[in-house]
């Protein structure tokens, strides 16, 4: 069965001398596991466009064990993201995260368009990444099923003023009566909460109009990162590795 689809390329693989396993994001099949015939020769049709990042019209055939892909024909490779080291280490996490938290063949049209428009803007900035990554991550994370709760408290659902922690496991901010006995709660004042909401819902391209200090970059990462480990089933991230050597 031949399936005609849209693609963002998440991971390749070697697989021998002549083919790449890829996992592929897809838009109408989700994320699949597809090998590249003849891929890895250098005047192979497939090539340009089983490299990550690339977003591609495919072809793909559904095997026993894996799609295989009859052809690829790019609509934007994304290069630029690999001439800047700080650029491919925070788009390598991009990719990394959502192949680690999408599971197969589950359709997402949410996910496969944030991916596409991260990567777009990512590709055409030339500072402040890491606004661009805490939208992201928020995003996704809600559009995968773990929407914060940041309007009131999570557990007694009280509307509160002064947002004191922030429950990693239960989910959302916590009231002065619900924080104590909470081992994951993270502090969290009132300006975090309410750029977190900011986060959660302004466009990738109007990242300009938030600002956030070295202090505020801080707590929402740590917020945001202790989150996501805590409701994906990955703790290590290579590409953060990567990008904390170059820093």
């Amino acid at each position: 069965m031949l399936i005609n689809t849209q693609g963002i390329v998440l991971r390749e693989t070697k697989f021998n001398d002549l083919d790449k396993i890829l996992t592929i994001l897809t838009k109408k099949n989700g994320k699949v596991q597809s090998i590249a015939k003849g891929s890895r020769r250098p005047k192979s049709r497939l090539m340009p466009s089983t490299n990550v990042f690339c977003y591609s019209d495919l072809i793909l055939y559904k095997g026993r064990n894996f799609y295989h892909m009859n052809q690829g024909d790019i609509i934007n490779s994304f290069y630029s993201l690999r001439n800047d080291l700080e650029k491919l280490a925070y788009a390598s996490y991009i990719v990394e995260l959502v192949d680690f938290g999408m599971p197969e063949l589950e359709q997402n049209d949410k996910v496969f368009n944030l991916l596409l428009k991260t990567l777009l803007v990512l590709s055409h900035m030339e500072k402040d990444y890491l606004k661009l990554v805490y939208a992201f991550e928020i995003k996704y994370i809600s559009f995968i099923g773990y929407r914060p709760q940041l309007d009131s408290c999570v557990n007694c659902g009280t509307n509160i003023e002064e947002f004191l922690g922030f429950s990693v496991l239960s989910g959302g901010v916590l009231c002065k009566n619900c924080i104590n006995g909470d081992k994951s709660v993270r502090n969290i004042s009132n300006n975090i909460q309410q750029k977190l909401k900011v986060l959660l819902y302004i466009k990738l391209d109007c990242l300009e109009e938030i600002s956030l200090t070295v202090e505020e970059e801080k707590s929402i990462g740590d917020i945001l990162h202790s989150y996501i480990i805590a409701h994906i089933d990955k703790r290590i991230f290579n590409s953060l590795k990567v990008l904390k050597a170059i820093k």
